[in-house]
């Protein structure tokens, strides 16, 4: 149960996030995936499609995808992984219904003191809605 602390914790500070904001306006919807994966769980579709509906319902001027890994032996694979996330949540979007040219694409690469925590592996889906 102590080892499993740390990465509950680390999942309920990040949901938490979605309900913040990076300004005013500001959406933010945290989506995971597993160890060196690519993969979307249906939990994290659901995540996507709940940040498209947001994007759609408030006619979003951008929606930025930040891409992240944790630092594994190669740091060059583990950046790639965070450019793939942050593909496969864009087309994601797209195919559920938010326009392309508002879709910005963000890769983080990894930093040496970087672990593979839970943290670690997830792209942000931040909605900045238009302003009436």
């Amino acid at each position: 149960m102590m080892r499993r602390l740390p990465v509950l914790l680390s999942i309920s500070a990040l949901a938490g996030l979605a309900a913040c904001s990076n300004g005013p306006d500001r959406d933010r919807y945290p989506v995971f995936f597993g160890p060196a994966s690519t993969a979307l769980s249906l939990a994290a579709q659901t995540i996507i499609d709940k940040a498209a509906a947001d994007a759609r319902d408030t006619h979003a001027r951008t929606v930025e995808v930040i891409g992240h890994a944790g630092a594994g032996a190669n740091l060059s694979a583990d950046e790639l992984l965070s450019v793939e996330r942050a593909k496969v949540v864009a087309a994601a979007l797209a195919k559920a219904g938010v326009g392309g040219a508002q879709i910005s694409q963000i890769a983080h690469p990894p930093k040496n003191n970087e672990d593979a925590s839970v943290a670690s592996r997830l792209v942000t889906i931040e909605v900045d809605p238009s302003t009436p």
